[in-house]
This record gives C-alpha cells, structure tokens and sequence, in this order.
C-alpha cells in the first residue's frame, strides 16, 4: 500500500496595496468662463474613492496639464495643489517604508491631525523655502519664526486661537518694539496663517478677523524736503566714494528707486527710449513687480555724470557713507539708503501727482495693477512724469539771473 503523501502548505504572501494619486479638475462638470470648478485630489485603492479638496477653483480655460494657467496667481495656486499631495504621497511613502498597510481610515486620520494638529513652525519655515521672494524678505520673515519658539504658545495648527494671538502681541510688545513694528510681525505671521487656510492645513477661524492690530504711526519722518534734496545735491564733497554714493542717492530720489533695484540697474539692459524720453523697464528684487520709470533730468544729469554706469557699494557700508554725507550737507536727518524712495513719493505728491500713479511709478499695485502696467506705461502716468520734468524746467529758469 502506497502511503498517502499530504503536500505541505505553502504560506500564501499577500502583497500590500498602496493607493494611487492624482489632481483632478471639475469632477461634476459645472466650470465655464463665469463659474468656477474644484480641484481635487483623488485617492484610489481597491475599486474606492476618496476626493480631497484643495481648495482652488479656476475658471473653464485656466486648468491644462494637471496645471493652473493663465492666471497672474498661478504660481500660489500651483503651490498650493502640489504642497497638498506631496504630504499625502510623504505620508503613503512612511507607510511604504514602514510596511504597514492602507486603509481609508487611516488616510482620515492622518487628514485630521494634517488639518488640526501639524506643525506650524515647520510649516512656516518650509513655506520660506518654496516662496519666490527676496534673500532680504526671507531674513526679514525668519525673525517671526524666531520670535514664534521663543513665545512658546504658537507651535501647532490647532494653537492658531484669538487668544494665543492676543498674548502673542503682548509678547512682543513686551520686547519694546514700536506699534509700527508690532504691526509688522502681524502682518507677516497673517500671510501664513492665510497660506495655511489655503493649503486645507488649518480649518479654524482665522484669528485676524476678530482680532485686529492697529498699524500704529511712525514717529520719525522718513522723507527730505526738495530744500534739503538740494543741499545733498550742492554739497562740496571732496572723497570719491562719498562723493559717488551722493549721486546714487540723488539718483533714487529722482526715479523712486529702491536700493536692491539701483543696484542691479543697468543702462544698457533696462534702458529704453520711448517719446523721446529715456525709460527703465526692469522688475522689482523684492517684489519681482515689474515697473516702468521714466528718467528725469536731474537723474539723467548724474547718468551722464558717471558715463551711465553707476558704481553701487554693498549697503552697509553705503548707509555710512550717507551718515557722512548728512553731516557734510548740514541736513539733520539719519539718512539711510530707502529714504531716498520715500523721498520721491513724497515730492511727487506734493506736487499735484495724483496718489494711483505715484502708486504705479514705485511699484505699489496689486496683480491686476501691475500686469496692466507691465505691458505700457499708461499716457495718465507719462502726463504726471512730463508735468513733473515741466516743475523742473521752471525752477532751473527761476534760479537764471
């Protein structure tokens, strides 16, 4: 008899499942040229769905390749989706590595902690790494990262409250700053708790929209008056280097110029003649707002003076050198390199320019503003530069004997 040979059991291995990703737009088919449509992340796994809402809707026309376009706040939009699902694909990928398996359930709970309880710190100083703004910006926002561990009370989402908002402007008035200067921090800490709403990570009540923080007024003044403009531009100075950063700063009186923009200028790349007059067309280090600014005679005058090429030192040692030049030109004034743009807005006004374009001549527009700006310098602002040169022309005949 021929025994009966049972055959071993092979231990069947299940292979885990991980989900798939993707962006979708308008998944129920309502986005046309007047109304919006969601973009959504979807989850799939196992024949089931799960749609998460990123937060943006664009319009029939804005949304190609998985992208926003056509949009002058693309760029943010774009930011946003992708933040959103490289933390769910960081969150699947742990799982991956930890070779523990997917479930909705748990994607729920990972979406609720996400939401309500992530690290807002952290958040911050990821947002300082994608956002395209300056290396002086980015110095200047750090501060509330350092300011926000020191407080100790604002680490987490779920510490986003009126009330840690308000013992947070306690804090730092305690420090001693000036309101201007508390209004400042606010000001900047808003932005991310805005970036955070955006991005689905905090679903809280904005704290800002019920508590609101005064702007405070600046006790100092930060402008020259055209008699002191004047005296820096007749002063005898006889050292070189002094002498040349009087000129850039005359030089930013006459065009608004900031001292990162005066520094990168370049007559042969962002000069252009336009009407007869000379024109910058450049973009804005801090803003990258692009901007137009039509060259006055006095500025053109030190162009000429310098064979169009102005040599600009770093700005420390050019806020000394103005130090320097104050005494010299008797203006009792603690002159620094960004009073020389508070200075041209100032003279303009002051002579009849109305406030939306001098708001255009520096910069100062919205997305809207400046896209419209970026394409031609609209003749509304031409006529307030022409009229500006026109004040020139007929203060020089005044002053001929």
């Amino acid at each position: 008899m021929i025994p009966c040979v049972i055959p071993p059991v092979i231990p069947k291995f299940e292979i885990m499942k991980y989900p798939t990703l993707r962006v979708i737009f308008d998944r129920k088919n309502v986005a046309t040229a007047t109304h919006p449509g969601l973009v959504q992340i979807e989850i799939l796994s196992e024949r089931r769905r799960k749609y998460i809402s990123t937060g943006v809707k664009v319009y029939a026309g804005e949304w190609r390749s998985e992208k926003v376009v056509r949009r002058p706040d693309a760029l943010d939009l774009n930011d946003r989706i992708d933040l959103l699902r490289n933390n769910i694909n960081t969150w699947i990928n742990n799982l991956i590595r930890n070779k523990e398996t997917f479930d909705f359930e748990k994607l729920d709970g990972y979406l609720k902690q996400m939401y309500n309880g992530g690290d807002f710190i952290g958040f911050i100083e990821k947002r300082l790494e994608e956002r395209n703004i300056s290396e002086s910006t980015k110095k200047t926002h750090r501060r509330i990262v350092d300011d926000l561990k020191e407080f100790g009370l604002i680490k987490g989402f779920s510490d986003i409250t009126v009330n840690n908002i308000i013992l947070y402007d306690e804090y730092l008035h305690r420090k001693k700053y000036m309101q201007t200067t508390v209004y400042g921090y606010h000001k900047r800490l808003k932005v991310y708790i805005n970036n955070a709403i955006a991005f689905g990570l905090f679903s809280g009540i904005n704290p800002y929209s019920v508590h609101k923080i005064s702007r405070g007024i600046s006790s100092t003044r930060k402008y020259l008056s055209s008699e002191e403009v004047e005296k820096i531009k007749n002063a005898n100075i006889e050292d070189k280097v002094i002498s040349n950063v009087r000129d850039c700063f005359i030089f930013c009186c006459f065009t608004g110029l900031a001292y990162s923009d005066l520094k990168k200028f370049n007559w042969n790349k962002d000069v252009y003649e336009e009407n007869g007059k000379f024109v910058i067309n450049d973009v804005r280090t801090k803003t990258k707002t692009p901007y137009k600014i039509v060259i006055l005679s006095p500025a053109l005058e030190i162009l000429k003076k310098h064979n169009f090429e102005l040599k600009v030192i770093n700005n420390a040692k050019f806020n000394i050198c103005l130090k320097a030049i104050s005494s010299i030109a008797g203006i009792n004034k603690n002159l620094t390199s960004h009073m020389a743009r508070h200075t041209f807005a100032t003279w303009a006004l002051s002579q009849g320019v109305k406030i939306e374009n001098v708001s255009k001549m520096l910069a100062h527009t919205s997305v809207r503003t400046t896209e419209i700006y970026a394409k031609v310098l609209s003749q509304d602002v031409m006529n307030s530069y022409n009229m500006l040169e026109e004040k020139i022309e007929n203060r020089s005949t005044e002053k001929t004997p």
